[in-house]
């Protein structure tokens, strides 16, 4: 039992690895964001198609909502790493438990536990600091538009969370059914002004295959540590990717938020780990949503 639950940490491990690399791989292409999730997300569908050994989809409400949820993050994601720094695009991103609260709250009439109540105001308080400093190293015109539409990204990861709470949810479907969503950006690539098809530019088209690669097998990583790890030592794992994203950023490209940013992504990724630590309060079982 403890070999599969050391098996199932490293897979998480592994997943939030996969990802972390996602900032600095999206950074080294200058394509369009539409363009750069619609055509990586050619790769992770059929990481999934092999995986699945099918191409063919198994709808039910719980997969819309959840591919809904993932193909708008990962859209949003790339966007806002167009417009502002990688520690703050994924960052903001992981402030998403604040909109699964809210959301519970609001929708399905889910009552904030106690450690909701004391985390969520440290939780804004470090996405107000992300959203107040600026980035070095890199031109970013427009970063308050890139904070925004990191933020957006929170909003749309919750849905992810929302659905897999769902009666009936399977990650694994929705997340299949959300990168096959996202193709639909493919159609964008035409119009993209900064797309080339000559040999000069088969690093970026390889590099985008990689993000692919990343994305793919970064969720199916996590899909299967999830049989043996435990969620709340999964959640603080995946709280990797944050930390890890932006200092490849650093190492390869050389952009950093100022202190004002650092202090809140640290107080984010330092917030979100507290949460995901601290113990469920309520008596009854883990809520699913009908």
């Amino acid at each position: 039992m403890r070999r599969d639950r050391l098996k199932g940490l490293l897979l998480v491990f592994a997943s939030a690895l996969c990802w972390s690399f996602s900032g600095v791989l999206g950074k080294n292409v200058a394509w369009s964001g539409f363009s750069k999730a619609g055509v990586r997300s050619i790769v992770a569908v059929l990481i999934y198609a092999l995986y699945r050994k099918s191409f063919k989809l198994k709808l039910s409400r719980s997969t819309i909502i959840g591919a809904l949820g993932v193909a708008l993050t990962s859209t949003l994601y790339m966007l806002a790493l167009s417009f502002t720094t990688s520690a703050n695009a994924i960052v903001l991103q992981y402030s998403m438990p604040l909109y699964v609260v809210l959301l519970g709250f609001v929708i399905f009439k889910i009552r904030p536990q106690l450690k909701e109540l004391i985390t969520m105001p440290l939780l804004l308080t470090g996405v107000a600091l992300c959203c107040m400093g600026k980035g070095q190293g890199a031109q970013l015109p427009h970063q308050a538009l890139g904070n925004a539409l990191g933020l957006l990204s929170g909003l749309t990861f919750s849905l992810v969370f929302l659905a897999s709470r769902m009666k009936g949810a399977s990650p694994v479907e929705y997340t299949y059914l959300g990168n096959l969503l996202t193709l639909l950006w493919c159609a964008f690539v035409p119009f993209d002004e900064n797309i080339s098809f000559t040999r000069g530019a088969i690093s970026s088209w390889l590099l985008v295959a990689v993000m692919g690669v990343s994305l793919g097998l970064g969720y199916l990583l996590l899909a299967l540590g999830l049989k043996s790890a435990s969620p709340t030592a999964a959640a603080i794992l995946e709280n990797l990717e944050p930390v890890l994203n932006p200092i490849w950023v650093f190492l390869f490209l050389g952009e950093r938020p100022d202190l004002i940013g650092l202090a809140g992504c640290a107080l984010v990724l330092l917030t979100v780990t507290a949460y995901s630590c601290l113990p469920d309060k309520t008596k009854t079982k883990r809520t699913e949503i009908t």
